[in-house]
This record gives structure tokens, C-alpha cells and sequence, in this order.
């Protein structure tokens, strides 16, 4: 049955995306493309990897604050299949970090719970830098477009306070946290978890907290690695802005960096709150109708969007794939 709506999937999709083709002409927008400046391009696939590099790199040093050494090259290939999972499932692409940490468990031979703490602090940086971002964004396009940026700051507001309110409750309130955990119990009998008693189960989960926490506090113990994990946050996403400027420069569209960066910012946000896998669709589409409504043509800006998501998907979904694959393979010989 999986393997029917895969291939419905696969169908539908080749079938959408040749009716775009046609409606669209994307014949244009691949000739358009294929006059891009070639430098500018290479620049923009260099940036790229560098910023995978550079976020091995954050994450490496993560996990020395632990104590615990990695190879860099060992460590990339695990980076790399998670960004190709969450890349590949809904949400705020965190569907890849289970996946993460359980195979730096397996390299560094250490606790799961152990391996996700340094994962939850790489994505920390990440999204604190990301929210900065987010808000310098939404004040540079209030004056072009203030009703819809309203919309979208307050929907982030009540979906951050959300997860504020629910993290001081689980803080101050033990029960709230003893009846999240007897809802979850029968559903583990589902997953083949299984636990005799509810106690056991409660065990488990809290000796797994703690070794998260304690992880956690093992990092604090080294801050300069915090602060350099937080600097290479903003550098990572800084490479995305002007990857995707560069790509739009050797298009011949000139439009101001920090324009280009605000629109991306939004965009990303938006395929975050999407039910889609990576936002596919979603954060393209924003991104175009945003550079539209600036007055850029349609198709310069479909081009621009196009050729500068085909890049990331390139490193995120294709080498993504090809590292997991390969953590398949070493695992099973092992």
C-alpha cells in the first residue's frame, strides 16, 4: 500500500509539473536560466557547500563540548542524511534529527539522549538567528506589504508564545508532564515499544531526560563554544541570502541584497508552516509572488527562485540521499 501512494505521488507530481511547463512556458524560464552568468553560478554552488561545511563544523564543536571527539568527515555524512530527511518531511525541518542522532550514537558510542542534546543546541543557534533575521525582514517589508506581514508576525507571535506558555507549565507543574506521558504509554505498544508498567516506561523516559540535561550542562561548561555555535548560526543563514543574490545577479536582475535576504526570511517561514515536505511549493511560491509584487517580471523572478532552490535541493535531497545511503550500507557491515 506504501509503495501505491508513492507511486501516485511520483505521478501526480510529473503530471502538475508538466502542466506548469506548458502554462507557465518554463521553456523561458529554462533559457533564461541557461544564460545566467556561469561565475556567478559556480559562486553560488561553492557558497553552498560551504555552508554545509561550516555547519559540520558548528556542530562538531557542539559535541567536543561534551567531551566526546568526532572526525569531521565522519560527522558530515550523518549532517547530510539529516538535512536529506528533513528536507523530505513536513514541518520546521526537524524530521531529520531522530536520524542524526542515531547514527553520532552509533559513531561516537554514545547515549542517544546524549547525541540530540548537541542536535537541539545546533538547532537553538539556528533558530535564534533565524528569528533575528525574521524580525529585521518583516520591518524592512512592512512598507511594501503591510497587511500581509502583519498577518504573518502575529501568527509567529501566537505560535511562540504558544511554545512558551507550554515550556513554563511543563517547568513548574510535574503532573502536567505524568499526564503527557500516561497518554503516550498505550502508544507505544503501536511502535513495538514495550514497557510492563507504566512506571518502567516513566523510568525510561525521565533516566533519558536527565542524560539530556546533564549533556546539556557538560556544554555550558565550555561557553566559547556556545557563542561561537550562536556566530555560525547567523553565518550560515547569511550564506543562503547571498547565495540566493548571487544567483539572481547572474540573471541580470538587480535587485538590493537586503531585499533579497528579507523575502527568503519570509519565504522560509512560510515552508515551516507548511504541511508539505521541506515546504516544496510553498516557499518557492511566496518567494516569487514577493519579488513579483516588488516589480520584478515574473519569469526573471521564477527563474531567479527556480535555479537558486534547484542548488540547495542539489546538496540537501541528491547528496542527502547518496550519504544516507551510505550510512545504510557501513551500518549493516558493522
Amino acid at each position: 500500500m506504501k509503495r501505491f501512494y508513492n507511486i501516485a505521488f511520483i505521478v501526480l507530481f510529473t503530471i502538475l509539473l508538466i502542466t506548469a511547463i506548458f502554462k507557465l512556458n518554463m521553456w523561458e524560464i529554462f533559457r533564461i536560466e541557461a544564460n545566467a552568468e556561469g561565475s556567478l553560478i559556480a559562486l553560488a554552488v561553492l557558497l553552498t557547500i560551504f555552508r554545509f561545511l561550516i555547519w559540520n563544523y558548528k556542530w562538531q564543536l557542539l559535541i567536543s563540548s561534551t567531551g566526546t571527539r568526532v572526525s569531521f568527515f565522519r560527522l558530515l555524512p550523518i549532517l547530510m542524511a539529516g538535512v536529506f530527511v528533513s528536507t523530505s518531511t513536513p514541518g520546521a525541518n526537524i524530521g531529520g534529527e531522530p536520524l542524526r542522532a542515531y547514527y553520532l550514537a552509533k559513531e561516537a558510542k554514545i547515549k542517544k539522549s546524549a547525541a540530540m542534546a548537541t542536535i537541539i543546541m545546533d538547532k537553538a543557534g539556528n533558530y535564534f538567528a533565524f528569528l533575528i533575521y525574521s524580525i529585521i525582514a518583516f520591518i524592512l517589508l512592512i512598507e511594501y506589504f503591510e497587511a500581509e506581514v502583519i498577518k504573518l508576525l502575529f501568527f509567529s507571535f501566537l505560535v511562540i508564545t504558544s511554545i512558551v506558555l507550554i515550556y513554563v507549565k511543563m517547568r513548574k507543574n510535574n503532573t502536567f508532564i505524568e499526564s503527557l506521558l500516561r497518554f503516550i504509554y498505550p502508544l507505544m505498544k503501536i511502535f513495538k515499544f514495550h514497557f510492563e508498567t507504566f512506571e518502567d516506561f516513566d523510568s525510561f523516559i525521565y533516566s533519558r531526560i536527565r542524560v539530556f540535561i546533564d549533556t546539556l550542562k557538560l556544554m555550558r561548561k565550555k561557553p566559547l563554544n556556545l557563542v561561537i555555535n550562536l556566530i555560525l548560526s547567523f553565518v550560515l543563514w547569511l550564506t543562503s541570502f547571498i547565495k540566493t543574490y548571487l544567483v539572481f545577479l547572474a540573471l541580470g536582475i538587480n535587485v538590493a541584497f537586503l531585499f533579497v535576504a528579507a523575502i527568503k526570511t519570509v519565504s522560509i517561514l512560510a515552508g515551516m508552516f507548511s504541511f508539505i515536505p521541506g515546504g516544496f511549493g510553498v516557499t518557492e511560491g511566496v518567494m516569487v509572488a514577493l519579488f513579483t509584487s516588488y516589480g520584478i517580471n515574473t519569469k526573471l523572478a521564477l527563474a531567479g527562485v527556480v535555479l537558486s532552490r534547484a542548488i540547495y535541493y542539489f546538496f540537501s535531497i541528491g547528496t542527502g540521499y547518496i550519504c544516507l545511503l551510505w550510512l545504510k550500507v557501513k551500518s549493516t557491515k558493522n
